[in-house]
């Protein structure tokens, strides 16, 4: 039988600090897809650090972060989850961020190799591109190695001085949010990788993605954002970020495309099913709009979420009681990864984290800094071999095979790595 997808789930609610418990629970929101009354959350994490890419100098300032609560609830009509408690003037971008994941071997090898195919399949080389949502650059770089001709990276924090002086003659950076008039007549393809996710208002921002190609006519969107359903699946809290304020499917990404009057050519999950990436064109007869989600898709998503909060409670469980057997034994622990899946899991886990000394990570920006909420110090791998630490507590499972290597390389071979 059917699962009616707008009844309720039971929701847990999970806090990260003493006085978050006592916040109090949004009001009811529509959703920001298909403008569907909201129903209750499913699950709600409380009292999280706002930022997960945000660069702390001392101990004090890490600590003083700005905190949030996520209370996610599934659309039952389009299928997107969303946070009905999310305020985006909590967020400030005006300190130092860092989020390149790009001196990865791994994830650098997966950018070089998605720019790659969308250069091919969509006919970019010597293009001209515009990147909405660009970070800092890295993936409009990709674009230009690929064989992209030039790029325009919009974002209000890809300034000119972040350009690299090899690419300052093609790639143009407008510090900016995103407006239609910022995509020029002649632009062969618009890319959206890891910005969907963070846009509270969807249907309005994906109207206007959908204006700027039309007006400067376009022919394909490149899109990426996270896979919602590997974190239910695996109950994988430590990928809920505050600034992820909207979560996608395969199916349910589609569907937001499609009610937006794209016709989806292809979509996909990528990176080891972490990603989720979606290629799409204008249609010249567009789809009604706010039809519902695929009613299997919706059966499934709720069942997900539904034991999604269970699930989570288990896994707060079990690595609570293993740091704690840690600590009583007198064994180190590190981290190792500085970003916001490393901020999400150490702060959820506050309470039992006495076995962590430090968090370890490979970018520069990152490392001698602190990360948000506990105000653990974000150390460099090397920096780990005057104390070898008894674990490696690896975020992301991807990256296994090369951390073991530098590891190994350092001469930490009794160092054990375990993945979440």
């Amino acid at each position: 039988m059917a699962v009616d997808p707008h009844a309720e789930v039971t929701m847990i609610d999970l806090t990260a600090s003493a006085t978050a418990g006592a916040a109090a629970r949004s009001e009811p929101a529509a959703c920001p897809a298909c403008a569907a009354p909201a129903p209750e959350a499913f699950i709600r994490l409380a009292g999280l650090p706002v930022h997960g890419t945000a660069v702390f100098t001392t101990p004090d300032e890490a600590r003083a972060v700005t905190t949030g609560d996520q209370e996610l609830a599934l659309c039952g009509t389009c299928g997107v989850v969303f946070n009905r408690a999310f305020d985006m003037s909590k967020l400030d971008y005006t300190g130092e961020h860092e989020e390149s994941q790009h001196l990865s071997p791994r994830f650098a090898a997966y950018a070089a190799e998605l720019s790659g195919q969308w250069v091919q399949r969509h006919g970019l080389r010597g293009a001209h591109v515009v990147e909405i949502g660009c970070g800092a650059g890295d993936f409009a770089a990709e674009l230009l190695r690929a064989g992209v001709g030039t790029v325009t990276g919009i974002d209000p924090h890809f300034g000119p001085d972040r350009v690299p002086a090899d690419l300052a003659e093609r790639l143009s950076a407008v510090p900016a949010f995103y407006s239609p008039w910022m995509v020029e007549p002649g632009t062969a393809a618009i890319v959206c990788r890891h910005t969907l996710e963070h846009i509270p208002e969807l249907a309005v921002f994906g109207s206007d993605i959908m204006a700027g190609m039309q007006a400067a006519g376009v022919p394909v969107l490149l899109a990426e954002v996270p896979d919602l359903g590997r974190i239910l699946t695996d109950g994988a809290f430590w990928d809920l970020q505050y600034e992820h304020c909207s979560y996608f499917t395969p199916d349910t990404l589609a569907g937001y495309l499609s009610g937006l009057g794209f016709d989806v050519l292809d979509v996909r999950t990528t990176y080891t099913d972490q990603y989720v990436v979606a290629e799409a064109a204008p249609a010249r007869h567009p789809a009604p709009s706010g039809e519902p989600g695929p009613a299997a898709e919706l059966d499934r998503l709720h069942l997900l979420c539904e034991g999604f909060a269970t699930h989570t409670l288990g896994r707060i469980a079990h690595w609570g009681s293993w740091l704690d057997d840690r600590a009583a034994a007198g064994e180190r622990v590190v981290v190792w990864g500085g970003g916001a899946k490393g901020l999400t899991f150490l702060n959820m886990l506050r309470d039992h984290a006495a076995a962590v000394s430090a968090v370890v990570d490979i970018n520069p920006g990152l490392q001698h800094h602190y990360i948000g909420g506990l105000g653990l110090p974000i150390v460099a791998p090397h920096d780990l071999v005057p104390a070898p630490p008894r674990t490696v507590l690896l975020m992301n499972p991807v990256y296994a095979g090369e951390v073991r290597s530098l590891l190994d390389e350092l001469g930490l071979h009794t160092t054990e790595l375990i993945t979440v």
